[in-house]
């Protein structure tokens, strides 16, 4: 059985999240990671190094579900 829940402390808070429920994920330049949860209220941004053990259940989440091996965005090099 896949992964899909994940328990994260955030802003004093505790929070148990069906990843299967987030819409969409944003990947940052800076390295965060910003998703909103399903009411849309709430903006989650993690970080992987305040929130590393939530990020990378994050990221191999989002891997998995797209098919393809994720990596940080901030280590990416783009050409010009």
């Amino acid at each position: 059985m896949d992964q899909h829940w994940i328990k994260l402390s955030y802003e004093r808070d505790t929070y148990v999240i069906d990843l299967h429920r987030i819409s969409s994920f944003v990947f940052a330049d800076n390295g965060r990671l910003i998703f909103w949860l399903p009411d849309g209220k709430v903006r989650m941004i993690i970080h992987p190094k305040t929130n590393s053990e939530a990020y990378q259940q994050i990221v191999d989440y989002v891997g998995k579900t797209v098919g393809k091996s994720l990596s940080c965005p901030s280590k990416a090099k783009t050409k010009t």
